[in-house]
């Protein structure tokens, strides 16, 4: 990039467990590695008092200020009737008319998703938006989508995805041509449901390098690329995941804590272990794609720290970068 900041960063200032402050420290960080304008949405009062007591710099960025807010445990069409105010809903109406900009919220991701779809639409021809994780395996990266948006799907749907997905791989990680596979209960390709037969059907018809059925099991090896699948087992799958991995490092570090024996030990492989546990650290990656709206939009975890919103503004500027928007409606359209 030059000097000029191309592209535009809307934040939800106000979205996840520790806004707005890890959000501005995510902020500042990508403002000092990445050449992007940086747009807070969220309480002025909240933003500034916390730069402020921290010393952030934020002179930078542009504040446009809300005053609803929006819970957690807010429905989506609430939020669109009646929290237009929102950081949400003027983030994504933003977006909606700003050219070369994204939206990023680690905020309600049902709030998220109504008002993407509100306010900048859908992409022609696509029938569902769905989010793309990225499941980090070591040396490995795993696509997955849906990760939670539609659990009640139809077959055109995981043919639609797939080829998202395709897009997203080719243009965020440069994987040529990427394996795509289906999540089943089998290899088998009379296996699962109807409209899994039928998505399988579909997707073996389509233009695109599909492997066929792969078991959950299949993920963890890195058998493809990456993963279609209806939302809701996605996000069981991402869930699981999670926990597993969560499980994994606590034991790890209880084994190392047993004794003195074992903490010598682990004082002389501590830098190791930092290596394994960043490599499957979500926040490498800091959100997923929100595919099929007409513009861009990023979807943290709600429990993100400051590293994860710094990664996640870098995927924006990146996916803004390599016109997925259009790659998608290219190959949607024709």
């Amino acid at each position: 990039m030059d000097n000029q900041k191309k592209y535009s960063i809307i934040i939800d200032a106000m979205g996840g467990d520790y806004a707005p402050g890890e959000i501005i420290k995510g902020a500042v960080r990508a403002a000092k590695k990445i050449n992007v304008k940086i747009i807070l949405a969220g309480n002025k009062e909240k933003i500034n008092r916390f730069a402020s007591l921290n010393e952030l710099d934020i002179s930078d960025f542009e504040l446009i200020n809300s005053t609803d807010e929006i819970k957690m445990d807010d429905s989506p069409s609430n939020v669109i009737k009646h929290k237009k105010n929102s950081s949400i809903y003027i983030g994504t109406n933003i977006v909606s008319k700003l050219s070369n900009s994204a939206f990023l919220s680690a905020g309600n991701t049902g709030a998220v998703m109504a008002c993407s779809l509100f306010n900048l639409k859908r992409i022609e021809g696509i029938l569902r938006p769905a989010i793309a994780i990225v499941i980090p395996l070591a040396e490995k990266k795993v696509v997955l989508i849906d990760g939670g948006a539609n659990v009640d799907i139809k077959p055109i749907y995981l043919k639609q995805f797939a080829i998202m997905g395709k897009i997203y791989c080719e243009s965020i990680f440069g994987v040529n041509n990427p394996r795509i596979g289906l999540i089943n209960v089998g290899i088998e390709n009379k296996k699962g449901s109807e409209v899994v037969v039928k998505g399988y059907n579909l997707l073996e018809e389509s233009n695109i390098n599909f492997i066929g059925n792969i078991e959950g099991r299949d993920i963890f090896e890195g058998k493809a690329d990456l993963v279609v699948c209806d939302g809701f087992v996605g996000n069981v799958i991402l869930k699981s995941f999670e926990g597993m991995s969560k499980l994994f490092f606590t034991e790890i570090k209880n084994v190392l804590t047993t004794n003195i024996i074992t903490k010598l030990y682990a004082i002389g492989l501590k830098k190791y272990f930092i290596n394994m546990k960043k490599k499957f650290d979500y926040e490498e990656y800091g959100g997923a794609l929100l595919l099929g709206v007409d513009g861009i939009v990023i979807i943290s975890h709600g429990s993100s720290k400051s590293k994860a919103i710094t990664n996640a503004i870098k995927i924006a500027a990146d996916s803004i970068e390599r016109n997925i928007v259009k790659r998608i409606k290219e190959e949607i359209i024709g």
